[in-house]
């Protein structure tokens, strides 16, 4: 209970006011006749009336000026966030005394001008996607375009899959699968195979057209010709390599030859080695039958023989000749064979000898003469001298040493 101060103050209270009222009412409704007693009573509650109005006419005074400020201050209740949307205060509506009603009222205010969306409807994009577009309940568009969402889809390319977003005239590149792939390369194989054979069998067909009209001569020298009985040409059977092909007499001697110039080949080379340290004149040879005579051998005495078994060993692969020159070039192969093994000639004639041997079988066996090297140049006088027996000594630059007569 509030505290008093007085009766004024316990009279303005309700409880103060109704004792009053029930006091007032009971002296204005005493006995007629009491003329004082009922004064009283029905002026004090005119009193009470009055006040009671005073107080009314107060209280919607306050409660204007309450509606005032809260009018005065609503604008500022109104602020806008960093997103551009417009917000309110509720903690100072509620101090200005706006009920909570009025106040979810006050907030929905700035959105009463906007339009509401009443249907979306989907239509392409300037790039073929998919865009949302919305329409308020009077068919107008609410703001722009609105991109929207479209689920990737598995694209199959052949040779491979991947995840795209589906767009109005999108293409894709296809390529085959590897199964195709292995199918294709074994048919393009197949065609291969097919061609070679068809080549084959076109090369047969005209071999055997070209055997047909061919006729085969052999002339004087075993050499086979032939005959296009079709044009009349003439032209010599020949190998792959283009050599020509001979038969008879002739061709088995050629072959002979060329089997023969293999190992005279080598024998040749072995005599050009052991040639430079082998005794190579009439006082050298004289020499070495004198060592003999006392069971002594020297270098090059031994050589001389060497060459001299070799010049045999050439004679047995003396090629068969054939021709006009057969004579004379067997009677010159004979000569330079017995050239190679005398010890009483220079190096310089059994070298040359062994030269002319080797272009005699080249001949004869159709090989081409192998390239000899490039002569050294000629060998200088180092020293002279003479041996424990007197005999000159002549060395020179290249190695060789000479025994003067």
């Amino acid at each position: 209970m509030p505290d008093m101060n007085g009766l004024l103050d316990f009279a303005q209270t309700p409880m103060g006011m109704g004792l009053l009222s029930a006091a007032f009412g009971g002296l204005a409704g005493a006995r007629q006749g009491s003329g004082p007693l009922n004064t009283i009573g029905t002026a004090g509650l005119s009193g009470i009336a009055g006040y009671s109005a005073a107080s009314s006419n107060a209280l919607k005074t306050q409660a204007m000026k309450l509606k005032q400020n809260q009018m005065e201050q609503l604008p500022s209740l109104y602020a806008t966030d960093p997103g551009g949307n417009t917000t309110f205060d509720f903690k100072r509506g509620a101090a200005l005394g706006l009920p909570a009603k009025d106040m979810m009222t006050l907030s929905q205010l700035p959105n009463a001008s906007r339009a509401k969306v009443a249907r979306t409807l989907d239509v392409p994009s300037a790039n073929g996607g998919k865009q949302t577009m919305q329409y308020d309940e009077y068919g107008q568009p609410v703001g722009q375009a609105i991109d929207s969402y479209v689920a990737p889809q598995l694209v199959d390319l052949g040779g491979s899959k991947q995840f795209a977003v589906p767009t109005a005239g999108q293409t894709f590149g296809v390529s085959m699968t590897p199964g195709e792939r292995a199918a294709d390369a074994r048919g393009w194989a197949n065609v291969g195979a097919k061609q070679q054979q068809n080549s084959l069998m076109n090369d047969a067909n005209n071999i055997n057209k070209e055997g047909q009209r061919t006729q085969v001569v052999q002339v004087g020298d075993g050499t086979f010709m032939l005959i296009d009985k079709g044009t009349g040409e003439v032209k010599p059977a020949t190998t792959q390599d283009g050599g020509q092909i001979k038969g008879g007499p002739l061709a088995e001697a050629t072959v002979k030859n060329q089997q023969n110039m293999s190992k005279l080949g080598d024998l040749i080379k072995q005599s050009r080695e052991i040639l430079p340290n082998a005794t190579a004149s009439g006082f050298g040879a004289k020499v070495d039958d004198a060592n003999r005579f006392v069971g002594r051998s020297t270098t090059g005495s031994q050589n001389a023989a060497k060459l001299a078994a070799i010049g045999g060993n050439m004679m047995f692969m003396m090629p068969r000749m054939e021709g006009p020159q057969s004579d004379k070039d067997v009677e010159n192969y004979k000569t330079m064979a017995g050239r190679v093994g005398d010890a009483t000639l220079p190096v310089a004639e059994r070298m040359a000898a062994l030269d002319a041997i080797e272009e005699i079988a080249n001949r004869y066996s159709g090989a081409k003469p192998a390239q000899q090297p490039a002569p050294a140049a000629k060998a200088s006088v180092v020293r002279t001298g003479k041996d424990a027996s007197g005999r000159q000594v002549i060395q020179y630059s290249d190695g060789r040493i000479e025994y003067g007569n």
